[in-house]
């Protein structure tokens, strides 16, 4: 295909005008479903649970219940945080955690149970930490629009990377990846080392938006709300003056430079004669250093603190932690002795590598204090001519708590060379920082700007056609099984063509005519003839698979938000960063909830094919494989929902002719067949009706193809 042909592509063209519904252009025919089935299926759409009541008759009215629930962010934030590659945890060997991942993923739920406009959701993905407006929580304590940065840092980290430009391209590299296969369905990266062999991406542009991304970095941020900080400020009290410390720096010691020239998150933190601390007790802040390349083998810490030791699981809420290449590779922990004193640590896998301090106390019952860092030649501290002083601080109970998340910053914004044939050693020509030219990206980025905000706009602005189909396919593959394209993440030349553009298109426009409501887009789509009557069987996913268990055993506990729960963890899963196990019903929360570690994945989700957090995965597979049906029956989470359920029914107090019509209802929304029914009966009979009988009863139904399936 010629490069002109390529720019005339059908998915870089403006929207074609349309204006027939989905059935005057679909014409569906065939036998609609019974109103039950259409609830079950329905319901497992906008919400991953079966249906409680069937007594519903208003179709229109039950989509609009349904939108309204909290279980319909919950189901649909899954679906996105498919495409960000959310995971909790680093990966690699150590399987570190991501500090405060969760509250991206509460974001999300919180952002599609709100209906925020998909447009203003997509600008605070880009660049929520740079908007002049960041929207607010509900209760006006933090600031939600940040939080969405979280998502450019859920890729894979290795602890001690051998190259540390290489890893940081390869960051970029899945940054990019997945940026422009969730937003856009193009595979950008498949420029980074030569013009795209396929579609109208020159090297020039990824190394374009490349520019983008390593102008941007990560930080351990507190987010609060304007009025919170105001209400902390305003109780906080006056700071304890510190006294500096004066050490016998040796040849081969380095003073590492002021705290005055940290960056500060939070009032907590605060520098005085040198020295940084934190105080009251309940306050929490972080203070996060200039970059830099560790040029010593050795640093050497003077602290003070409430004792803290590391946890075993997070990174702790007190200490002073060096992150190399990203990834936090040593942390000082105050001992709690009475003064100042050192602690050294080696920089065997730091040395030459880019780095920078962070600071940080989140502890509401402790405080942490440093006089001096000092990165040496030298395995032992310098000596100390006279010692730092602090006064324990003190306490305010009523201080106003703080939030933190794991966001984005702008940091010495500047252009890229273009790597030859994608290798960091070996350099080109440099890229001005922009977009990609054939959606009208040729916006200039301002200096000193990482380009961030104008990428925002420009996807919103210029690109927003492919940036509204995209989104309405996933929307169509999500409830009909397919996409319009059935190639979700790739409407390349090597994708698929979309079955109908005509629709489509008219899907987009009405999309973006609605203010960008995704409900007002579920609403079109589920009252739709053509979803009533042509929805292929669709396997469930893992998650809905789970918390129907859940659901039917009476155990599914619909708490909304918060710290995820630790996965159970068996005694057959080995490997470096074992976690401690959670429960094996994971409290019954719903299995969003569950943490995502990058090497301990809950083995029911990996057997029903949940996405390894690599990149974007628009399209999850289905497989049908042995390891399923062993697993459901086998597996203690499932016996043991089974026989919650059946102690459920007992408690209910359904006899054995009620019992079958309950368990039919509430699994697959319709009555038992009579042959069904006389076999449960004789299987009672033989066996007794007690609660291991029903439980049997109960993990037949969950072994069942129809359980799993929707049709």
């Amino acid at each position: 295909m010629t490069a002109l042909a390529q720019k005339k592509f059908w998915a870089f063209q403006p929207l074609e005008p349309q204006s027939g519904s989905i059935d005057a252009i679909l014409k569906p025919e065939g036998t609609a479903v019974g109103q039950a089935a259409w609830m079950r299926r329905v319901s497992f759409s906008l919400t991953g649970l079966p249906p409680v009541d069937l007594s519903a008759t208003d179709r229109a009215a039950y989509v609009d219940k349904l939108l309204a629930s909290p279980q319909y962010g919950e189901r649909w934030a899954r679906h996105w945080l498919d495409l960000m590659r959310y995971a909790e945890t680093n990966g690699h060997e150590f399987d570190n955690d991501k500090s405060d991942a969760w509250r991206y993923r509460d974001y999300v739920i919180r952002a599609f149970n709100a209906d925020l406009p998909y447009d203003k959701f997509v600008r605070e993905h880009v660049a929520g930490d740079l908007l002049a407006k960041p929207r607010l929580s509900a209760d006006g304590a933090y600031l939600e629009s940040p939080i969405a940065t979280t998502s450019w840092w859920f890729g894979e980290i290795l602890n001690s990377a051998t190259d540390s430009g290489k890893s940081r391209a390869d960051a970029v590299d899945n940054q990019i990846d997945v940026f422009s296969k969730a937003f856009l369905g193009m595979t950008v990266a498949c420029a980074r080392c030569h013009d795209h062999k396929f579609d109208p991406i020159p090297t020039a542009d990824y190394y374009a938006m490349a520019g983008v991304m390593h102008s941007t970095n990560v930080r351990e941020a507190v987010v609060d709300s304007p009025s919170r900080r105001s209400a902390i400020a305003a109780r906080l009290g006056p700071r304890a003056v510190a006294k500096g410390v004066r050490l016998a720096l040796r040849a081969g010691d380095e003073l590492f430079p002021s705290f005055d020239q940290w960056r500060a998150e939070g009032l907590a933190m605060t520098v005085s004669n040198g020295v940084a601390s934190s105080a009251p007790l309940e306050g929490v802040g972080s203070l996060t250093s200039p970059k830099f390349k560790m040029p010593r083998f050795y640093v050497h810490v003077l602290s003070q603190g409430t004792p803290y030791k590391k946890p075993r699981v997070g990174e702790g809420d007190l200490r002073l932690t060096l992150v190399a290449d990203d990834y936090k590779s040593t942390s000082w922990f105050p001992l709690g002795v009475a003064g100042f004193t050192w602690k050294t640590a080696r920089m065997t896998l730091s040395h030459g590598r880019e780095c920078y301090f962070e600071l940080v106390d989140r502890s509401r019952t402790g405080y942490l204090g440093v006089a001096a860092i000092v990165i040496s030649d030298h395995a032992t501290p310098p000596g100390i001519l006279e010692n730092a002083s602090l006064a324990k601080p003190g306490s305010v109970p009523e201080l106003p708590g703080s939030t933190f998340a794991l966001i984005s910053q702008d940091e010495h914004p500047g252009n890229v060379k273009v790597h030859v044939r994608g290798n960091h050693q070996t350099l080109g020509a440099e890229v001005p920082r922009g977009f990609l030219k054939v959606l009208g990206g040729t916006a200039t980025v301002p200096e000193g700007a990482s380009g961030r905000l104008e990428m925002a706009a420009w996807l919103t602005g210029d690109a927003q056609a492919l940036l509204a189909r995209v989104m309405v396919n996933r929307v169509w593959r999500h409830h009909f099984g397919k996409g319009l394209v059935g190639s979700t993440d790739n409407f390349g030349l090597l994708g698929d063509r979309p079955t109908n553009r005509g629709l489509l298109d008219g899907l987009a426009q009405r999309f973006i005519a609605s203010g960008w409501s995704l409900k007002s887009l579920h609403r079109e789509v589920l009252l739709s003839e053509a979803y009533a009557r042509t929805v292929p069987v669709k396997r469930l996913e893992a998650e809905a698979i789970r918390d129907s268990m859940l659901l039917l055993s009476g155990r599914l506990d619909s708490t909304l938000y918060g710290p995820s729960v630790m996965p159970h963890i068996s005694v057959y899963q080995n490997g470096r960063g074992k976690p401690p196990s959670g429960p094996v019903d994971g409290d019954g929360r719903r299995s969003i909830y569950i943490q995502v570690r990058r090497n301990f994945l809950t083995p029911m989700f990996l057997a029903f094919d949940h996405p390894l957090p690599i990149s974007a995965i628009g399209n999850r597979s289905a497989s049908v494989v042995p390891s399923q049906a062993l697993l459901l029956l086998n597996n203690e989470f499932v016996l043991g929902q089974a026989k919650r359920w059946a102690q459920r029914t007992m408690r209910e107090g359904l006899g054995p002719e009620d019992l079958m019509q309950a368990l039919y209802r509430a699994a697959f929304a319709r009555e038992p067949k009579a042959t069904e029914h006389t076999a449960a009966l004789d299987y009672l009979r033989q066996h007794g009706d007690n609660e291991e009988s029903r439980a049997d009863l109960c993990h037949v139904l969950f072994n069942t193809a129809e359980f799993s399936y929707v049709q």
